[in-house]
């Protein structure tokens, strides 16, 4: 019963459809790209919004074959390459009066890489396929840190992506690899306290062995999606999300592991309207040992409403729900993708977690990009006048993004502050926390801190990216058995200090510094060379700090930060 709500849903509307397409993986460089080409063109995107990530390849391709040739003439030279890039990666949806030629001079053995972006393609009047390798492996030196030792570090991964479409109406995404790497020191205390492997799901470490946490893993995506009316996509499977403008997210973001979702996304004009119905995972419920019980559901609902009001303005309303604990698994109720969540979490009389909020983003000048978010989840008048109440939760972000900084060409700034007060996202049951398979759903930092960002990004070529991102946060930790809210996943009923008074960094005061320098060389299309430098810092060890080197080689697959 628990999935077959959500897969009867989905399989009912599947009788009639139009054309559609997978989605483009998350912090692709193409969407930097994309940010760019907005802004200086001066007109928001309606084809689709950049807070709702994945984007539809074939949304990409509607956006790029609007772009008017005298705008294009306007680009700088990179830019224009970069936008050849996009064509290249996307074009089976770029109008084919504009498509820049993707077919490969030199293809292998005749069948593999005819074209520049796919190992293999084939394609008939009934499918399209395309296919492509996964590859990235890298080696490098970890310094010590506190108790743990320097050491070897390395990734290795290999895999394949697969995407297409049937009768083109029905499209699907597999991404299936291995991995194996070493964590850094700065990671293997995380794990510990958290028992959570950023970005991924179950994870083994070798021989058992904490202080090197070398893990092995296998990580898979795959879903479907459909159209069953020329404005509505539905997709259905494992996936992430990422909503927001910035680096981080207070939303929603891809920190967690893939989660079973249904999500209908709606265009209308300058009007986007998204639904997710989502199965995460709750870890915290332990199995006895030997059972074939599998891992607790838990349920997460949300919905995001948005408008461009203008050519440069756009403003978003979204809810959420978080909850579990139902005998018949998924909540009929929550279906309902045109009612507030409050309404039915009094409807039902239940204890969920629901939370609603607000974002922007105002593009400036053709130079730059404000944007922010507001996340509440409780609100009482008379209490929020209080100092400090402790069930004051909420997280706010505010950031800016500076294109061509100082006229300087395709160098961007970017600097972000992000707050989450004590408390936030957790709640007085596992199943209701904002937490997926131990991790975060939102901001790797959970709640209780504040952080500022900065970001530079300077393409002095086109197949050059350099890359550098400064981290500084105050975190409150908890100390002496003590709940300071900056752990989401204890229940929060419990352990406070204090009823008021509560403020951000409360608790052990850690100053975490934390930066990352990459330099990037792609070699042909979604071939990187790579090099990392990353400096951390915290203030559990004095004068103590991490170092971390790594060169490798990166093929059709995103790199994941691990600035936390």
């Amino acid at each position: 019963m628990k999935h077959k709500q959500l897969l009867l849903l989905f399989f009912l509307k599947v009788s009639f459809g139009f054309s559609q397409s997978a989605n483009s993986s998350i912090n692709q460089i193409s969407d930097a790209f994309l940010e760019r080409i907005e802004v200086k063109t001066g007109n928001i995107a309606n084809s689709y919004h950049t807070n709702l990530k994945p984007y539809s390849r074939q949304q990409i391709g509607e956006y790029i074959s609007q772009i008017d040739t005298s705008t294009y003439l306007k680009f700088s030279k990179i830019d224009k390459q970069n936008l050849e890039y996009i064509h290249i990666d996307n074009w089976e949806y770029i109008d084919s009066n504009r498509i820049i030629s993707n077919l490969s001079q030199k293809p292998i053995l005749k069948y593999l890489y005819q074209n520049k972006s796919d190992m293999y393609f084939a394609k008939n009047k009934d499918f399209d396929i395309h296919a492509s390798p996964i590859l990235n492996v890298s080696i490098g030196k970890n310094g010590a840190y506190g108790s743990l030792p320097s050491k070897s570090s390395f990734i290795n991964t290999r895999g394949v992506e697969i995407r297409g479409q049937i009768n083109k109406k029905l499209g699907f995404y597999t991404m299936v690899t291995d991995n194996q790497n070493s964590s850094p020191n700065f990671l293997v205390n995380y794990y510990d306290t958290y028992e959570g492997y950023p970005y991924q799901s179950f994870v083994k470490y070798k021989d058992d062995d904490l202080s090197l946490l070398q893990a092995d893993y296998f990580q898979a995506i795959g879903y479907f999606t459909f159209k069953p009316i020329k404005n509505l996509t539905l997709a259905f499977g494992h996936d992430k999300n990422f909503v927001g403008y910035g680096i981080r997210s207070m939303i929603l973001s891809d920190f967690s592991a893939p989660y079973m979702q249904l999500k209908a996304d709606l265009h209308l004009g300058r009007m986007q309207y998204m639904s997710i119905l989502a199965q995460m995972t709750d870890l915290q419920i332990i199995n006895p040992p030997f059972s074939q019980i599998t891992n607790a559901p838990k349920y997460f609902a949300f919905h995001h409403l948005n408008f461009n009001i203008t050519k440069t303005l756009n403003i978003g309303l979204y809810e959420s729900v978080m909850y579990g604990n139902r005998k018949t698994g998924f909540e009929l109720n929550y279906l309902n993708p045109v009612i507030f969540y409050r309404f039915i979490e009094g409807y039902l009389g239940s204890s969920d977690n629901a939370m609603v909020g607000a974002d922007f983003k105002l593009n400036v000048l053709k130079t730059a990009s404000l944007y922010g978010q507001y996340y509440l989840d409780e609100y009482n008048s008379k209490e929020f006048k209080k100092n400090g109440w402790w069930s004051k939760k909420y997280a706010w972000q505010l950031g800016m993004k500076y294109f061509d900084a100082l006229k300087i060409k395709n160098l961007d700034l970017q600097v972000e502050f992000n707050r989450a007060r004590p408390y936030m996202y957790s709640h007085f049951t596992t199943s209701t926390n904002m937490v997926n398979y131990n991790l975060p759903i939102a901001h790797p930092l959970g709640a209780n801190f504040k952080e500022y960002l900065v970001s530079v990004k300077y393409q002095p070529h086109a197949k050059v990216f350099l890359n550098y991102t400064f981290m500084n946060a105050i975190k409150g930790e908890d100390i002496d058995s003590t709940n300071y809210g900056g752990n989401t996943k204890l229940n929060n009923k419990f352990d406070r200090p204090s009823d008021y008074d509560n403020y951000i960094g409360q608790g052990f005061k850690n100053h975490i510094k934390n930066s990352e320098f990459s330099a990037s060389f792609m070699v042909k299309h979604n071939l990187f060379i790579e090099f990392i430098y990353q400096h951390r810092k915290d203030s559990y060890q004095t004068n103590a700090s991490e170092n971390i080197y790594s060169t490798g080689i990166r093929w059709n697959i995103t790199r994941k930060q691990l600035l936390f």
